[in-house]
């Protein structure tokens, strides 16, 4: 039976209900949009994108701290810290520079779009660096392993790069303001192999 051309719809509204099954079929339809018009994904509002990001790079940060800080009073005097390895007032500002800086970094990231395609895997690459910083920090000064330490470190630089690499695809200031953790990621891969290497000797 032929179409009556008045009564069929016309090539974009065919279209857009076309676009509504695929929504549906893809969960991305929103409660009261109405049928037929695209839904336009957005990123957490600004508040809600700094909460994450500072609570997410709070604990890493802290955790990571008590761990490292040379002169905190539960570390065994036994492991001789490399020369380089500041201390006092100047690890303290070290830290806060690190943390503000991938705290930013964090954020932005967690603005930009999520319709690009990298943004899902910048975020996984700026978590495992969170979850693998505080390991290699326990590992290295808590636990005393400092072989198992150095396997922990190599795996926590790549997460930067990759996380500086993505975000450089993304937004160039993330990227930008990541570049001095990377700094500190390579430090504390220098220093564990420096510390893991004299103990073989």
């Amino acid at each position: 039976m032929n179409e009556i051309p008045m009564l069929s719809d016309a090539p974009a509204a065919a279209r857009a209900r076309e676009g509504e099954s695929l929504q549906d079929l893809e969960g991305t339809r929103e409660f009261g949009q109405a049928p037929g018009l695209e839904v336009s994904r957005a990123p957490p509002r600004r508040t809600k994108a700094a909460i994450i990001a500072l609570v997410c790079v709070a604990a890493t940060s802290i955790s990571s701290y008590v761990f490292t800080n040379p002169q905190m009073p539960r570390m065994d005097p036994v492991i001789e810290f490399p020369w380089f390895i500041p201390i006092g007032p100047y690890f303290a500002t070290i830290w806060l520079a690190l943390t503000l800086s991938m705290t930013a970094s964090f954020y932005l990231i967690l603005r930009s779009s999520p319709d690009n395609k990298l943004r899902r895997k910048a975020i996984a690459a700026y978590v495992a660096q969170f979850a693998l910083h505080p390991a290699w920090a326990w590992l290295l000064f808590a636990d005393r392993a400092p072989m198992a330490s150095l396997y922990a470190v190599g795996p926590f630089v790549a997460a930067v790069l990759a996380a500086i690499w993505l975000a450089a695809q993304i937004d160039k200031r993330a990227s930008l303001l990541l570049t001095p953790y990377l700094a500190w990621a390579i430090f504390a891969f220098v220093s564990t192999a420096r510390i893991a290497t004299a103990g073989l000797q």
